[in-house]
């Protein structure tokens, strides 16, 4: 399998936490797809240019962070297990997968661009804040009765929100909040989370 991703991106992160979860085997391919020649020649095998993207063995491209995952849980005995096989908890840890994209994932962006775009735009900064704060309240609430975001077992979901609160531990003390403060100890504690963590050190690093 041949992983095009980038280390900065969450999907990517999302994807990169499943791969060491499962102990899969890949090939990473890291694109900065603000360089025009590498954006150029990874359109040659994923036309819509969108990261991360998998190719695997037949030469199929996989794209979506959420499906790929679904496919590594399908193929891939070894490693987590992360989507239960029961319906009814299979729906769930999707639906906080979907949670963690739409109500995390995506106002952090906007969050991120309204910090870079227009510094003195403080009104729409502190309503994204709060937003973020509000959804953090949630995660909160719901860890007060679960190990891992949807039970005793680390899932597709974390593998989800993980990404988006590494984005947020710089500017919102996690440890302030009694359950997902415990969550968060609990995850950086884990070996997949590690192996993200460092490759996002380095690459920060690196660009330095």
């Amino acid at each position: 399998m041949d992983l095009y991703y980038h280390p900065l991106s969450r999907q990517s992160q999302k994807v990169l936490i499943a791969l060491y979860e499962k102990q899969a085997h890949f090939y990473p391919h890291i694109i900065d797809l603000t360089d025009p020649y590498a954006r150029r020649e990874f359109q040659r095998i994923d036309s819509t240019g969108y990261l991360p993207t998998l190719r695997i063995e037949s030469g199929e491209i996989i794209p979506d962070a959420s499906v790929i995952i679904e496919y590594l849980d399908a193929t891939i005995d070894q490693g987590t297990q992360l989507i239960p096989f029961t319906t009814p908890d299979a729906l769930q840890v999707r639906l906080y997968d979907r949670l963690s994209d739409t109500r995390l994932d995506k106002v952090i962006d906007n969050w991120q661009s309204a910090q870079r775009q227009n510094l003195n735009n403080q009104l729409r900064i502190k309503q994204l804040e709060n937003e973020l704060l509000t959804t953090l309240d949630s995660f909160d609430r719901r860890l007060a009765r679960n190990h891992w975001l949807c039970g005793d077992s680390f899932s597709l979901a974390d593998c989800a929100t993980i990404p988006c609160l590494l984005s947020l531990e710089t500017k919102f003390n996690l440890l302030d909040y009694e359950h997902l403060g415990r969550y968060w100890i609990q995850a950086t504690l884990r070996g997949a989370i590690n192996q993200v963590q460092e490759e996002v050190a380095l690459t920060l690093a690196r660009q330095a």
